[in-house]
């Protein structure tokens, strides 16, 4: 048999595919972990294999250095909260929700996303910002991308549609910037598990900013 087909063939009812990707899949877990406890800076290849399981080989074969697996990590955890968001999104649109409840019902969603994994949330709000250049560049997209999000929704009710461009994007930003300073803040003291505290104040703070004073309870 060839070196190519040995390679190919299934071990423990498992093609060579799906092995790989659940390399690539603890890789990424395990680089989680060890960056948001010991930060980016403190954090070695040798302790990310270590926690996954997996030979310095395996590491290299999907990731060029330490920089470019943060990067995906940071990658997977923007996939999951985007995937909460479009979520109750579409379940607000089934419901036909007035803008308070849509708010609470989104914040609920984007913090609930956050807090299902305490350490994701550290990667995504703090030890992404200024751990490289390049993961820098990757967390100024992300918050570009999230205002984008926000300002579309905003465009979908008419007060703001008679705003201006610049009213919506500041708008967008200030929105933004007040969710993930506020989850952000329980993830640096450890109260994660405190989330659904937020879900009301946060819920009426960004009404108050951006619902038409005639359509507020």
């Amino acid at each position: 048999m060839s070196t190519a087909a040995a390679a190919g063939r299934p071990y423990a009812g498992k093609g060579l595919a799906d092995r790989r990707s659940e390399q690539r899949e603890r890789i990424l877990m395990a680089a989680r972990d060890v960056f948001a406890t010991r930060r980016y800076g403190g954090a070695a290849v040798e302790d990310i294999v270590a926690r996954a399981r997996v030979s310095r080989t395996t590491f290299y074969m999907f990731f060029e250095n330490k920089e470019q697996c943060l990067l995906a990590v940071h990658r997977v955890g923007l996939e999951r909260i985007g995937t909460a968001v479009i979520a109750a999104a579409a379940r607000s649109a089934e419901q036909g929700l007035a803008p308070p409840a849509l708010i609470r019902a989104e914040v609920r969603a984007v913090l609930g996303a956050y807090a299902e994994d305490p350490a994701m949330a550290r990667i995504l709000l703090i030890e992404i910002v200024g751990a490289t250049p390049a993961a820098e560049r990757a967390h100024v997209r992300a918050r570009g991308v999230a205002a984008s999000i926000i300002q579309a929704r905003l465009e979908q009710y008419s007060f703001w549609r008679r705003r201006s461009p610049a009213h919506r994007r500041i708008a967008s930003l200030a929105t933004m910037a007040a969710i993930g300073e506020a989850i952000g803040d329980l993830v640096t003291t450890g109260r994660i598990s405190e989330w659904e505290s937020l879900v009301g104040p946060l819920s009426e703070f960004i009404g108050r900013a951006l619902i038409d004073p005639k359509d507020l309870p």
